[in-house]
């Protein structure tokens, strides 16, 4: 799309002048002149360069009006790009360089001196050293000057007037850019879902031109009945970093030189179900240098609307599971329809730890199952994306992963509900000698229900008479098939004296219950069956 503007070169200055009036009952009341922005000067340090030897910059040095005296800054952009001496026409990416008022450290473009209403900016362009010839010009396109919500923008026949361009002694580049591996991304099953709305797939490749740097190119996937999908791309400064971006990937050269990209490609709403092939990728280069890979090596897409075969009647068995003390098998079941030679493969994603587990089988009733395993404890798994495959290649897909319908399948996890319950304890020994302690530690056995979720911690108290805690100790446990749990108290540094000591504790579940017993501490504390646990130490 292009626009016309009406210019005027004065003075050397460009001005932006709006005159509002308005008419009230017949009259003309004039209201004050929006500020006018205006470029005063612009001018490249050298009006030729020589790169033929070796890198160099060009400093290029502007300066700006505004005409609100109350203005407090002033931005903006200017934008350079090369001309070919062989065609006439602008050719590589251009350069964009973003200047601020009093802005010296982090911007593109420094700041010399004066103030929002009249300040002075440079910046040291770098030259490319390759061209289509043995010389090229570099000229300013367009400049932005912005404050507050006004915007002027000074291009083409308005730059004529400074000195806006320069000469370059260039090498000549007579190749194009290279590319290597072409993959999808992310690292996926080529499979894309096109029904009544549009899909895209994202392929992975890197560019190398390491003369004159890749600037532009595009995509062309074909597929069945003669369609074709064309795209363009090429690279770009990231928004808010000083990085460079080409498609999805944040990399590579500034120039080009090395770009990784990922580019999307996107299959319109109705797309012919089928092969969709990579039949073409054209890259150009800075200098116009153009290669052109006609049908490289790359994945290709099957595209499907779930025209042709569909599943349905989806359903998970057992669910919820019970995997709290171990890995289980669950079956994802579901019927098919519409398959041309049997079913070639069945694929099943997941949103969690859930992985499929084996090949798919037809039960009795003609179902299609196939086998789940669901890791220990693992709370839920949502299924993310199902493939089913016939023998005759039709696809039929399902779920966020290929943005199909959602099969609406969720494993979860048999619900704990009650907190663990001690049924009695004991020590072994019950009592010793205050010397013994030092030499020896204390079992504790806890005997516990077997509930849903496992008891996996155990933390205990041991009480004087006066009810202060005088050891305590918490740590993972494993509960046995019987339902007690063990651990050992090892009082020998509390320098204990002869007495009773009560020993109270705590247990803690997978499901994050927990109760307390015996523990006079906690207001949550229960009584344990047969009454208090008690450590008796006497005197040697």
């Amino acid at each position: 799309m292009s626009f016309t503007f009406t210019r005027r070169v004065l003075r050397g200055a460009l001005a932006l002048a709006v005159t509002v009036a308005t008419t009230v009952l017949g009259g003309t009341v004039a209201h004050a002149a929006v500020p006018r922005l205006a470029l005063t000067a612009l001018s490249f340090e050298h009006t030729t360069v020589d790169v033929t030897e070796q890198y160099a910059a060009n400093k290029l040095t502007w300066t700006v009006t505004n005409t609100d005296p109350d203005a407090q800054s002033i931005h903006g952009t200017v934008t350079m790009r090369m001309r070919s001496t062989v065609t006439g026409a602008l050719v590589g990416h251009d350069w964009i360089a973003h200047y601020r008022f009093q802005e010296t450290c982090c911007g593109d473009a420094a700041y010399e001196a004066g103030t929002p209403q009249e300040s002075t900016y440079s910046y040291h362009l770098p030259v490319r050293r390759y061209s289509d010839a043995t010389t090229a010009t570099w000229e300013v396109t367009k400049i932005t000057i912005v404050a507050g919500d006004i915007t002027k923008n000074v291009s083409g026949t308005q730059l004529a007037s400074f000195g806006h361009s320069f000469t370059a002694q260039t090498l000549i580049d007579a190749s194009g850019p290279t590319v290597d591996h072409i993959g999808l991304h992310p690292s996926r099953r080529p499979y894309l879902y096109v029904a009544d709305n549009p899909a895209t797939v994202h392929y992975d490749f890197t560019v190398q031109d390491h003369q004159s740097g890749f600037w532009k190119g595009t995509i062309r996937l074909a597929g069945p009945a003669g369609q074709s999908v064309t795209t363009p791309f090429t690279w770009e400064r990231d928004q808010y970093s000083t990085g460079f971006r080409c498609g999805r990937v944040s990399s590579g050269e500034r120039d080009g030189t090395y770009m990784a990209c990922s580019i999307g490609v996107t299959l319109p709403s109705g797309a012919a179900p089928g092969n969709w092939r990579l039949a073409k990728l054209v890259l150009r280069n800075n200098a116009g240098g153009t290669t052109t890979y006609t049908n490289p090596t790359a994945p290709s897409i099957t595209a499907t609307s779930n025209s042709a075969v569909q599943a349905s009647g989806f359903l998970i068995t057992p669910n919820p599971v019970d995997n709290w003390r171990g890995t289980v098998m669950a079956e994802l079941t579901m019927s098919v329809t519409g398959a041309v030679k049997g079913l070639s493969a069945v694929h099943v994603d997941f949103d969690g730890s859930c992985q499929q587990w084996g090949v798919p089988t037809a039960k009795a009733d003609g179902r299609i199952a196939v086998p789940v395993m669901v890791p220990q404890q693992t709370e839920n798994c949502e299924v993310s994306g199902i493939a089913v495959v016939d023998g005759a290649g039709n696809l039929a897909l399902y779920g966020d992963t290929y943005g199909a319908p959602d099969p609406a399948l969720v494993i979860t996890r048999v619900p704990s509900t009650e907190p663990p319950v001690a049924t009695g304890a004991t020590l072994d020994p019950p009592s010793m000698t205050v010397s013994e302690v030092n030499d020896r530690s204390v079992k504790l056995t806890v005997q516990a229900d077997v509930k849903v979720a496992p008891i996996d911690g155990l933390g205990v108290s041991v009480y004087a008479a006066d009810g202060s805690v005088v050891y305590q100790s918490f740590g993972g446990i494993s509960q046995a098939v019987d339902g007690t749990v063990t651990t050992w108290l090892y009082l020998g540094w509390q320098n204990l004296g002869p007495g009773t000591y009560q020993v109270g504790f705590r247990l803690t579940d997978a499901a994050r219950k927990s109760s307390s017993w015996n523990m006079p501490d906690r207001a949550d504390s229960q009584t344990l069956p047969g009454g208090p646990l008690v450590l008796t130490l006497t005197a040697d």
